[in-house]
């Protein structure tokens, strides 16, 4: 079983299980979101896109050192394509900011994402 597989079949069975989950992940292969979303069905999904500028991806990915020439470009310019969020974050307004406004908007309880 792929890696990805028994990852996500995990995610499932926490929640499953009663636990809140808060998760990381860039759906970057195709499938990932679709899986997912039938993995957690039964769930309150709040999904949020995390936005950052082109500039400091770049730098990211220099001082990294592990990721080819490129791969932030191009994530910058497919990651989010095709998907539907409940709200969209960027990094630029700062974590205060940020965390306000996903708190405001995860209160009011309205799910409209490509998990609904």
């Amino acid at each position: 079983m792929p890696f990805s597989t028994a990852s996500h079949a995990s995610l499932a069975a926490y929640a499953n299980a009663g636990n809140s989950l808060i998760l990381e992940h860039i759906l970057d292969t195709d499938g990932w979101l679709e899986t997912l979303r039938d993995l957690l069905a039964d769930h309150d999904v709040f999904f949020v896109a995390v936005h950052c500028p082109l500039d400091v991806l770049i730098e990211r990915e220099k001082r990294r050192g592990d990721r080819p020439a490129g791969s932030a470009r191009r994530d910058y310019e497919t990651i989010h394509a095709g998907k539907v969020y409940d709200l969209e974050l960027d990094t630029g307004e700062g974590i205060d900011a940020n965390v306000e406004r996903l708190l405001a908007a995860w209160r009011t309880g309205a799910r409209s994402s490509s998990f609904r």
